[in-house]
């Protein structure tokens, strides 16, 4: 992505924290910008992957809008958008064309946290165009509320914060993330997720190649549709995908858990599809739940290697003898 370099921050004096102002009708609304083409390769994504914003209410069911899997946390999402005028939960606001990337990670580490543990105190990031390696190891229990796009490795080795971004992400979003949620209204590049060890990454849109690869941990949920080799040499984890998958689906040597509601062009050797048990239902719906999904576990398949399928089929028929 063409980028201007900053002066040397030698030259730049520090910039004070700055509260949100009282009177935020005051504000503008701010556009929801996209990437540039070459900040966010026409690869990194299906061929036919639609923008999130034509995607449409039933994308993850095929019963009526109201009883749509998504319909509640997209309707969220668009209403925060629609209502930047009228914020009154933020409690501090800054720029990323204001401040250097180290500036802005230490303003947000200087945030005050409240005595009351459950309420976390919001903060706004304005200027995101794109910007590469941004607000990566962020350590702070605050609420990120993110506007417009970002390039490759944002929110990497991410903890304890909880994150949500209007616009899209490029590649390497939530790199060894450890805690803490962070969810994409629009799309992302590939690698989604890889090396997470804890914490749960949500995106709305469409994914590219190895999503979840290397996964120790955590949660990853995607709405649309997933390139190739997701999963490719993860561990453990839980990965659920609400739309389709590329090639090579799955690990055969991974505890992963494995969740796909639509199709997969073609599973790794060594692997295969089943049905939920009951123990999976209720994985794959905290998950959903963590992803501010309200989803029917039901409507997925797993998938599992053939090997432990194996293993689970002996085990349950010593529990639940067939007498047939």
């Amino acid at each position: 992505m063409p980028h201007v370099p900053k002066p040397p921050q030698s030259a730049k004096p520090p910039t004070p924290l700055r509260s949100a102002p009282a009177e935020s009708d005051s504000r503008e609304t701010l556009p929801n910008k996209t990437l540039p083409a070459d900040a966010l390769p026409s690869d990194a994504l299906p061929s036919d992957a639609l923008p999130v914003d034509a995607l449409p209410v039933g994308a993850l069911s095929d019963e009526a809008p109201q009883l749509d899997s998504t319909h509640d946390t997209m309707v969220g999402f668009d209403q925060e958008s629609v209502d930047s005028t009228n914020l009154p939960d933020i409690d501090h606001e800054f720029s990323m064309q204001e401040l250097f990337d180290a500036e802005l990670r230490e303003a947000i580490r200087s945030v005050p946290l409240p005595g009351d543990e459950e309420k976390l105190p919001r903060v706004e990031i304005l200027g995101a165009d794109g910007q590469h390696a941004a607000l990566m190891r962020i350590d702070h229990p605050v609420k990120l509320r993110v506007r417009g796009s970002l390039g490759d490795y944002a929110f990497a080795y991410n903890s304890q914060t909880v994150i949500k971004v209007f616009g899209n992400v490029g590649h390497g979003v939530a790199e060894g993330m450890s805690s803490g949620s962070i969810r994409v209204r629009g799309h992302a590049g590939h690698g989604a997720g890889t090396a997470m060890t804890g914490g749960t990454l949500g995106i709305y849109g469409s994914a590219g190649d190895r999503t979840g690869g290397a996964m120790r941990g955590g949660g990853l949920f995607v709405r649309g549709d997933v390139g190739n080799d997701v999963g490719l040499g993860a561990l453990a984890g839980t990965i659920v995908i609400g739309g389709d998958a590329g090639n090579n689906l799955g690990n055969p040597l991974s505890n992963v858990a494995v969740f796909i509601r639509g199709k997969a062009a073609s599973l790794t050797p060594g692997v295969t599809e089943a049905p939920l048990r009951k123990k999976q239902e209720v994985q794959l719906g905290l998950l959903l739940i963590s992803a501010g999904i309200r989803g029917d576990a039901t409507d997925f398949r797993r998938i599992v290697p053939i090997a432990k399928l194996a293993a689970e089929n002996a085990a349950r028929g010593e529990v639940v003898p067939n007498w047939r």
